[in-house]
């Protein structure tokens, strides 16, 4: 999911981190981040990575202007 407007990064890691007890995985660019998802989903091309992160639905990878993508985690099992 794109990043709201007025929320910076910073904002969406203290949300996670602080009020929902979650961790945050900070990539500097989708390439990188779409590295991380291949590594845990073989056989997942890029294409259907980088559409992954862009269409998520729960707001768990967020992308922003800057080319940067978090990934917010919160927990085992996930």
């Amino acid at each position: 999911m794109k990043a709201v407007k007025g929320y910076t990064k910073n904002d969406y890691i203290a949300i996670c981190k602080e009020e929902e007890g979650g961790e945050v995985f900070n990539f500097k660019s989708m390439c990188e981040a779409v590295e991380y998802i291949a590594k845990f989903l073989p056989g997942s091309s890029k294409k259907e990575a980088v559409a992954r992160i862009i269409n998520d639905t729960n707001c768990d990878w967020v992308f922003f202007e800057d080319e940067s993508v978090i990934f917010r985690y919160y927990g085992k099992g996930y």
